[in-house]
């Protein structure tokens, strides 16, 4: 059954800021080819950052430097272009228009002067190197409303339905180990779904808000959550196959100013996801079978798990 087509695929090569948006990419059970392999680090704790915490990091975007060849090769386990010097080099573009290069020397310097504080950029460490990943601090329900920006009266998020691996480490973790993405190898989200929030939220709703790995055009164009209905369900695309695992929870960057498109903070975004789709927006996606795909080819519906 057709559902629709790839209509974007997106790749973010450092954590939290902005991506580029590529015709064709490959895939495994890590995620999509060149998909947050960098991070920065907070100098002071060596603790990987976010735009939770630190949302100036929306500012800026990067750009992967690699070969069609690299970006082609689909290994079975572990990240898709390795980890520590196994990485390719990114370039960083600085909200005031200069660029830095992850292999320059003085590019840490320069980042830390944009953002006012000492940082250090990182690539992607095996999942060996638990330490690199630990959290400086643990967890609370105080630091978890405040990274989801949660409002006066709103229940806290249930996390119930994200697998106890992923919960158990993210109890130690900032990331799980060998992985910067926040839990799931994939983010799904459909322009039906930005339809549906910009018409009942009354907000800016565009796919960079949003930071979704694929964005999939319905068949059928209508103002509704349509991804929702794919959940249990295992969907094809190009050579990928992938299963829909849950919703997912948002957290407060979707309302934050992003200079390297153009995008002004939406302060009514977190009350208009609230209201509307109870602050969910797109899907959590497992990959069943690694391979290639590529803007234009179709959604298929394969089975329900």
């Amino acid at each position: 059954m057709l559902l629709g087509t790839l209509k974007q695929i997106w790749r973010y090569p450092v954590k939290s800021m902005g991506g580029e948006c590529v015709e064709a990419a490959t895939v495994n059970n890590h995620g999509l080819t060149g998909d947050r392999c960098w991070a920065v680090l907070n100098a002071e704790n060596k603790e990987i950052s976010h735009a939770k915490r630190w949302p100036d990091l929306l500012n800026f975007r990067a750009a992967l430097l690699a070969s069609s060849e690299i970006l082609g090769a689909v290994p079975v386990d572990g990240a898709l272009l390795g980890y520590g010097d196994d990485v390719p080099d990114v370039d960083i573009y600085c909200p005031n228009g200069g660029v830095l290069r992850s292999n320059t020397r003085g590019t840490e310097q320069s980042l830390s002067e944009h953002l006012g504080k000492s940082v250090l950029l990182a690539p992607l460490a095996p999942p060996g190197d638990v330490n690199h990943y630990r959290l400086a601090e643990a967890r609370t329900e105080e630091s978890i409303a405040a990274d989801i920006q949660l409002l006066p009266g709103e229940d806290f998020p249930d996390f119930s339905s994200a697998p106890e691996e992923i919960m158990l480490a993210l109890a130690e973790c900032v990331t799980p180990p060998g992985s910067y993405v926040d839990g799931f190898p994939l983010h799904l989200l459909t322009t039906n779904s930005l339809q549906y929030l910009a018409e009942h939220g009354g907000v800016e709703a565009v796919v960079e808000r949003y930071r979704p790995n694929l964005l999939i055009e319905p068949t059928e164009s209508l103002a509704q959550l349509t991804e929702n209905d794919w959940i249990a369900y295992r969907l094809q695309i190009g050579e990928v196959i992938i299963s829909i695992h849950s919703r997912t929870i948002r957290c407060s960057m979707p309302s934050r100013e992003q200079k390297w498109c153009g995008l002004k903070a939406e302060k009514t975004m977190a009350r208009a996801m609230v209201d509307h789709c109870e602050r969910h927006l797109g899907v959590n996606v497992w990959v069943e079978k690694s391979g290639r795909l590529a803007v234009g080819d179709e959604v298929l519906l394969l089975s329900g798990q």
